[in-house]
C-alpha cells in the first residue's frame, strides 16, 4: 500500500495495560460460565502448517504514466497452534515479495496488486490468543494485520485491487500507513460479541510499523513514543445474511498538516481520524447460485491525508461457470476523492491534482484443481493518481495461485 502524504510531528503513547486488565476479567469472567463445555473439548493441542504461492502478471496496454508489464510473485508461510483446552491459539504468518512495481507504471493511488510490495522477507503476523469460550469473545496480542479482522468485506475480498481489501482513506494513513500488509507493528486487540447480531472490538497498535532507518526488516517490534499508537473501534451487525460494519480509527501522536507546509510552519496538530462504514449481502438468486453486493464508504480528516473521502461498490457471483466452492465472478468499482488541503498544497508547489481518481475492475477467480487458482482480471483506471494530463490506463492481468503445503 502507498504511504501517505502526512509527517508524525511528535506525540505519546498511551498505555494499554489498564485496558487489557479489564479485558482478561471479562473474558476470564465468561470462560467460568463455559467451563462446562470446555472441559468435554479434546484436550490435545493441534498444529497446521501452510504453504502459498501467488504470481501477478500484469500489463498496461494504453494511458497511465508509461505501457508495459511487470510481474509480481509471493510465497506465503503459516503456522497455526491451538490448545482448544486452554483457550490459547498462536499464529505466525511470514511472507517472501518479489518482483517489480507495477504502480509505478500507472501511476494509480489505488494500487492495482493487493501483494505489490519491497522485494523482502517479512513477518506479517505474530500473535497469540485467548478465547476460553467463545472465539468472538477474545484477546489477541502480538504482530498484528489490522486489515484480517477490522475493515475487511467478503465481497471485496473477491477484487485484486488494494482499495476493495482496506479502504485507501484507512490505507494511506499515519506515516507510512496502518499496521497492514506489507508492514505491521506490535498490537493488542479485544473483541467481544454480544449476541448472533452484534459484536465490538478494539485495539491498540503502533503507530508507525516501519522503521525508516531498516524498512526491509523482517519485524518492526519497536515501540516510539514520538509514533504514538493507532487506536480502532469497530461495531458489527448481523442480520440473515446481512453484514454491516461502523469502525472509527484515530492517532494519538501529532502530525503536520498540509496548510502548514503552504504557510512553512510546522503546527503539529493532533485529530489525524477517519470513519467508515460498509454493507454487504446477497441481493439476488441467479441459477441457484448467491448474487452478493457491497457498498463502503470512507473519510479521513483532509488536513492531513491526501485523499478525504472514498466510495466502493463491488458484485460477487458465486460459481458462475465451474460450479465449484471459491470460484466467483467480481465486479468492483472505487472513487478516491483529493481533500482541499492537498489540492491547495498541490497548487502552491506545482503539481495540481485533479477532483479524484476512479478504479473499475473485472475479475473472474476459477479453481481448476485443488491446488491451483487462476484468476484473470481487467482494470480501468481514470484519472491515474489524479495527475492533470496522464491518459486514462487500461490494465490486464491474470493471478495464479499455487498450495504448495506437503502431505
Amino acid at each position: 500500500m502507498k504511504a501517505s502524504a502526512s509527517t508524525n510531528a511528535s506525540g505519546s503513547a498511551r498505555p494499554m495495560g489498564s485496558v487489557a486488565a479489564v479485558l482478561l476479567s471479562a473474558i476470564g469472567g465468561a470462560s467460568l460460565e463455559a467451563a462446562s463445555d470446555a472441559a468435554k473439548r479434546d484436550s490435545a493441542p493441534s498444529t497446521a502448517f501452510a504453504v502459498g504461492y501467488t504470481g501477478d502478471s500484469w500489463h498496461n496496454l494504453d494511458g497511465g504514466i508509461e505501457r508495459g508489464g511487470a510481474f509480481l510473485s509471493q510465497i506465503d508461510l503459516t503456522l497455526d497452534w491451538e490448545s482448544a483446552a486452554s483457550g490459547l491459539r498462536a499464529h505466525t504468518h511470514v511472507f517472501y515479495n518479489h518482483g517489480k512495481s507495477f504502480s509505478e507504471k500507472v501511476g494509480d493511488t489505488h494500487v492495482v496488486s493487493n501483494i505489490e510490495a519491497d522485494r523482502a522477507t517479512r513477518v506479517l503476523q505474530a500473535w497469540v490468543e485467548y478465547a476460553p469460550s467463545d472465539p468472538d469473545r477474545s484477546l489477541k496480542v502480538g504482530l498484528y494485520d489490522l486489515n484480517t479482522e477490522f475493515d475487511a468485506s467478503e465481497v471485496g475480498g473477491a477484487l485484486i485491487n488494494s482499495t476493495f481489501g482496506i479502504g485507501i482513506d484507512a490505507a494511506q494513513s499515519g506515516v507510512s500507513g496502518p499496521s497492514i500488509f506489507p508492514y505491521t507493528g506490535l498490537a493488542l486487540r479485544g473483541r467481544w460479541r454480544f449476541n448472533d447480531e452484534w459484536m465490538l472490538q478494539g485495539g491498540g497498535i503502533d503507530g508507525g510499523p516501519v522503521d525508516p532507518a531498516h524498512p526491509r526488516r523482517a519485524a518492526s517490534l519497536r515501540l516510539n513514543s514520538d509514533e504514538g499508537s493507532l487506536f480502532v473501534a469497530e461495531v458489527e451487525r448481523r442480520r440473515g445474511e446481512w453484514r454491516s460494519v461502523l469502525g472509527h480509527w484515530r492517532y494519538s501522536a501529532k502530525f503536520d498538516t498540509f496548510d502548514s507546509f503552504v504557510a512553512g510552519t510546522a503546527d503539529g496538530s493532533r485529530n489525524n481520524a477517519g470513519t467508515y462504514a460498509f454493507v454487504e449481502g446477497p441481493i439476488a438468486e441467479i441459477g441457484g447460485r448467491r448474487l452478493l453486493a457491497m457498498l463502503r464508504v470512507g473519510a479521513a480528516r483532509p488536513q492531513f491525508t491526501t485523499l478525504g473521502s472514498t466510495v466502493q461498490a463491488a458484485f460477487m457471483l458465486d460459481r458462475p461457470w465451474l460450479g465449484k466452492d471459491g470460484e466467483h465472478l467480481a465486479l468492483g468499482i472505487a472513487m478516491a476523492r483529493n481533500g482541499t488541503p492537498a489540492r491547495r498544497l498541490g497548487e502552491a508547489i506545482g503539481e495540481p491534482l485533479l477532483a479524484r481518481e476512479t478504479v473499475l475492475e473485472l475479475s473472474w477467480r476459477a479453481p481448476l484443481t485443488e491446488r491451483l487458482t487462476v484468476q484473470p482480471d481487467i482494470h480501468y483506471i481514470v484519472n491515474p493518481g489524479s495527475t492533470p494530463g496522464r491518459d486514462d490506463a487500461l490494465i490486464v492481468g491474470v493471478r495464479i495461485e499455487l498450495d504448495l503445503t506437503p502431505n
